[in-house]
């Protein structure tokens, strides 16, 4: 599979996003999507993307539920940072890509979602979107448990004794 350009243009990403966004670490972006198309074929010359620390989706549990329902599993991958963090990447193709990103990012901490333009001499993400610290829904009901969850139950120490 030919490789994309190595030309990266992002746009749009406001200053304090700029700070922890990964879009702006030289090559990850290129690095996914170059993975991607090696393991599963040629991308479409449009679509959207997410992307989200992995340690912000293990903190929360794991992906929330919702989250499925709004992706394609083949469309989703995890790749590392230059240095050892891994992310988990989505990619949103068809009519409704742009709300299906947004609703998927509303639900996954420190994520950021971008409309992806494949073009020969450069590959173009406009910034869509953030969001830092997705809401609780204060329902209190989850599908996994979180490590303060079993420490607080006292579960974790008695499967260390």
């Amino acid at each position: 599979m030919e490789q994309l350009s190595h030309q990266l243009e992002v746009t749009g990403i406001p200053v304090h996003v700029e700070s922890w966004s990964v879009a702006r670490i030289p090559g990850f972006v290129l690095a996914v999507l170059n993975r991607w198309q090696r393991e599963y074929g040629r991308l479409p010359s449009r679509f959207h993307m997410a992307m989200c620390p992995q340690v912000e989706i293990n903190a929360r549990g794991g992906i929330p539920p919702q989250v499925h329902g709004l992706t394609d599993p083949r469309l989703t991958c995890r790749h590392f940072t230059g240095c050892h963090k891994p992310y988990f990447v989505v990619i949103f193709s068809g009519e409704d890509s742009a709300q299906r990103c947004q609703a998927a990012q509303d639900l996954l901490s420190w994520s950021e979602g971008y409309e992806v333009e494949i073009a020969p001499e450069s590959v173009r993400l406009r910034f869509e979107g953030y969001t830092e610290d997705a809401e609780d829904t204060g329902t209190g009901q989850r599908t996994t448990r979180t490590l303060q969850d079993l420490l607080k139950s006292g579960e974790i120490v008695k499967v260390l004794e």
